[in-house]
C-alpha cells in the first residue's frame, strides 16, 4: 500500500518510522508554519530518506492536490492536521483519506482530546482510526485502541504513548483493509458525542476556591507542556504551574486557610499549598517570568507562608502571561 502522510505533530513520527520500515511511505506532507512539532517531523523524513513537503492551507486544492495525482497514493492518512481536509481531494486516493485522532471516538471529537481528558479526570483514553468525511472527526471507525491513563500522566506523556500505541494500531488497520476493504467501517454512536475544544485562557485558570486539589492536579497535568500548564496569579505575577502531587502535612492548620494560601515553604521540602476541603498540594514545577522554578528554588527566592495564589481575573490574556 502506498501512504502519504499528512502531518504536522511529532506524535506521528513513531508511526511514520514504522510505515517507512514497512516501504509504504510516499512523502510526509505538512501544512503551516514551521514550529517545533512539525520541524521535528521535518527532520526525521529527511534522516529516513522520506520525501518532506510543506505547504500552506491554500496549497491544498493546488500543490498538494497534483501531489496527489502525480503519486497515486492508494491512502492518505492524517494524523494532527489542524486543519480540514477539502472534499474535493476524497476521491482522489483509492482508499481515501483516513484520520488518527486521540480519543475513542465519538467521545472528544475535536482540536485537544488529550487536554480534555486528562483535565476531566479520565482514567483511560485511547486512540481511533476513522475515514475522513466533510465533517470534523465524524467519519466511521476503521479501528480503535484502548490506552490506560497512569497517574501523573501530563499532557505530552500521554500523548507520546498514544503515538507509540498508534503505530501497531495503523499497522493492522492498514493490512485490514488493503486486504478486506472498507467491511470493518463501523458508524459512530450519535448520542455519544463529546467535543474537545482548543482551551481558552478560562479553561487554565485554576480555581482555588471552587476545584478541588485532585481537580487541580488534573488541569496542570493537561496543560504541561502544550498549554504552558495552569495559570494563577502570585505576588500580582501570572505562574504557570507545570506538576504538582497531593500531599499530607504532618501539622496542618487545624483552624483552615484559604484555598490557595502558601502554608509551608523551605528550600528543603518546597512549597506546600492550601486546596478546598482541607487538601494540599506539592508544587514541584513552575514557570515565571524569572524562569522555570523548582518549588525548592520558589522558597528560597522569599515566598513565605502565608502568601495567597489568586486566581487570574477575566480581564487577562495570554498576551499578559
Amino acid at each position: 500500500m502506498k501512504i502519504i502522510l499528512l502531518s504536522g505533530s511529532i506524535y506521528a513520527i513513531p508511526s511514520l518510522h514504522f510505515l517507512a520500515g514497512q516501504n509504504m511511505i510516499e512523502a510526509v506532507v505538512s501544512v503551516g508554519d514551521v514550529n517545533k512539532y512539525n520541524m521535528q517531523l521535518e527532520q526525521t523524513s529527511k534522516h529516513i530518506n522520506i520525501p518532506f513537503v510543506r505547504l500552506n492551507k491554500d496549497q491544498l486544492l493546488t500543490d498538494f492536490k497534483t501531489l496527489l495525482l502525480e503519486t497515486s497514493p492508494d491512502l492518505v492518512l492524517v494524523f494532527g492536521l489542524g486543519c480540514k481536509v477539502p472534499s474535493e481531494l476524497f476521491t482522489i486516493p483509492k482508499k481515501g483519506f483516513y484520520n488518527v485522532h486521540f480519543s475513542l471516538l465519538p467521545a472528544y471529537r475535536g482540536h485537544s482530546p488529550v487536554f480534555w481528558q486528562l483535565k476531566n479526570g479520565e482514567t483511560t483514553g485511547g486512540v481511533t482510526i476513522h475515514k475522513i468525511n466533510e465533517k470534523f472527526d465524524d467519519g466511521p471507525i476503521l479501528a480503535q485502541k484502548t490506552v490506560t491513563i497512569f497517574p501523573g500522566d501530563s499532557y505530552g506523556i500521554f500523548s507520546a504513548r498514544l503515538g507509540i500505541e498508534s503505530t501497531m494500531l495503523i499497522g493492522n488497520a492498514m493490512m485490514e483493509l488493503n486486504t478486506q476493504g472498507e467491511v470493518f467501517l463501523t458508524e459512530q454512536d450519535k448520542e455519544k458525542i463529546t467535543y474537545a475544544p482548543a482551551p481558552s485562557l478560562g479553561d487554565l485558570k485554576i480555581h482555588w476556591e471552587t476545584q478541588t486539589a485532585k481537580e487541580i492536579e488534573c488541569l496542570v497535568n493537561a496543560g504541561n507542556p502544550d498549554y504552558g500548564g495552569a495559570v494563577a496569579l502570585l505576588r500580582g505575577q501570572p505562574i504557570h504551574i507545570l506538576e504538582v502531587n497531593m500531599a499530607l502535612l504532618n501539622n496542618p492548620n487545624p483552624g483552615g486557610v484559604a484555598p490557595g494560601t502558601i502554608v509551608h515553604s523551605d528550600p528543603n521540602y518546597g512549597v506546600f499549598v492550601a486546596c478546598k476541603n482541607s487538601e494540599y498540594l506539592r508544587l514541584n514545577v513552575l514557570q515565571s517570568h524569572e524562569g522555570i522554578l523548582s518549588g525548592f528554588k520558589l522558597a528560597g527566592m522569599g515566598v513565605m507562608p502565608g502568601e495567597k495564589f489568586d486566581t487570574v481575573p477575566e480581564t487577562a490574556d495570554f498576551t499578559t502571561i
